[in-house]
């Protein structure tokens, strides 16, 4: 599994949200096996990931499963539980 990070280098709330999604990672010892990838709007490359995603707002954070999408959370980082439950943790 991946976890797609759609944030900009200003955004408080997309450090928080990349900081809440780790600290829970680790708790659960999925970080091991969770790839996780940051791209930020604030580069040319990544506006142009960003619309072919169809990501409008920062923070969204996209789950994905091989080449599908699992779930996305816009605006928000996941509740714990949400995330262990996508995740299967």
């Amino acid at each position: 599994m991946k976890l797609i990070y759609f944030v900009k280098d200003d955004c408080e709330a997309c450090k928080n949200a990349k900081d809440k999604i780790q600290f829970f990672l680790e708790k659960w010892g999925a970080d091991r096996i969770v790839e996780t990838e940051s791209i930020n709007l604030s580069t040319a490359d990544g506006l142009v990931e960003a619309a072919m995603q169809e990501v409008a707002d920062v923070p969204t954070i996209v789950l994905m499963d091989g080449g599908d999408e699992v779930a996305r959370w816009i605006k928000k980082a996941p509740t714990s539980d949400e995330l262990r439950e996508k995740l299967g943790a």
